[in-house]
């Protein structure tokens, strides 16, 4: 994988993991009922700087696709199922999974590898990000430097990973005996396009986006346990999210575990929602609320329990994972215990 993209590397890592522990390849299922959805929000950089650079040399451009890391995924297992690669800024990867459940539910495909991947730890990313104004500065401790939720939050920090899932039908993982880790029961999608930039202040969008899951999923705002939001510990974004948290669930958000793991990760920017969604997969088998790192002065305007410092052990049958993305690109997801 030398001549591969760094992004590239990291979503074939994660593919390698979820393929072998779902047990999927050992099962016989027939290649042409499997879909690859793994995106590259922003491509390649490293291969597509390369390009650029020398706009002559070798296959660049095609190894900094978006699409490079699912033609990498279905040429390593031999899939055949077709590819989708959804690009919708830090949505990607749970765009994915939603195009997956929609590929699966329609009788399509069988099942789905589906994830995103980040490299863009780079000049360009960081210096336009910089830009933008959306960066922390570490002041002495970078560790501490993503504060979501709190009053002296001031940005985040670009993180790099990727995760992979596989996605199949509940009668498909009941025949092989799959060990499922979790269920999507919900899912809408949604945009509020007013500029790049910019996030909805009112949190609306959002807030009907949440709405619109849970009665996909069948569950009422009593039901959820845990809301693993976007988190980005910017001003605007943290507010904005925690008012479309209150909308949606009303009295019942004061009962609602509620965090942002980027303080520990980073922001993946284009893999955010699928890091975070498999680490909201994690906590409802687990029965553990990760923690909101860097949490030691809360901003009263939030008005939710975001699990500061340290995880808690709660039983998590309903979780929400929501996502906003540059663009207005939005998302909420639905998951339930297995």
């Amino acid at each position: 994988m030398e001549d591969t993209d760094r992004a590239v590397q990291f979503a074939v890592q994660a593919a390698d993991e979820a393929w072998a522990r779902s047990g999927l390849g050992a099962s016989g299922v027939d290649p042409r009922r499997v879909a690859v959805l793994v995106t590259l929000s922003k491509g390649g950089m490293f291969a597509l700087s390369e390009a650029a650079a020398c706009p002559d040399g070798r296959d660049a451009w095609a190894r900094g696709a978006p699409d490079a890391a699912a033609r990498a995924v279905a040429a390593r297992f031999g899939l055949t199922g077709g590819m989708v690669v959804p690009v919708t800024a830090c949505a990607s990867g749970g765009h994915g999974i939603v195009w997956g459940m929609r590929l699966i539910g329609r009788g399509v495909v069988d099942a789905v590898i589906v994830g995103a991947a980040e490299a863009s730890i780079h000049p360009l990313v960081i210096g336009s990000y910089r830009r933008m104004g959306v960066l922390a500065d570490a002041c002495g401790d970078p560790a501490s430097s993503v504060r979501p939720f709190s009053l002296t939050r001031r940005g985040f920090a670009i993180g790099e990973g990727a995760a992979v899932f596989v996605l199949e039908s509940e009668a498909s993982a009941g025949r092989r005996g799959a060990d499922v880790v979790a269920r999507v029961t919900g899912w809408a999608a949604g945009a509020h396009a007013a500029s790049l930039t910019d996030v909805e202040t009112s949190g609306e969008t959002l807030a009907r986006l949440i709405c619109e899951a849970m009665k996909r999923a069948g569950i009422r705002p009593a039901q959820v346990d845990y809301v693993h939001a976007h988190g980005t510990a910017t001003v605007t974004n943290d507010l904005a999210e925690a008012r479309a948290i209150r909308c949606a669930l009303g009295k019942a958000s004061g009962g609602v575990s509620v965090s942002s793991t980027k303080g520990a990760h980073g922001h993946l920017l284009g893999a955010a929602t699928a890091v975070e969604a498999a680490v909201t997969a994690l906590a409802i088998r687990r029965g553990e609320v990760p923690a909101t790192a860097n949490l030691t002065d809360p901003d009263p305007a939030i008005g939710l329990d975001c699990t500061a410092l340290q995880p808690r052990r709660r039983s998590i049958t309903n979780a929400i994972k929501i996502s906003s993305g540059f663009g207005g690109q939005s998302l909420a997801l639905c998951l339930g215990a297995a």
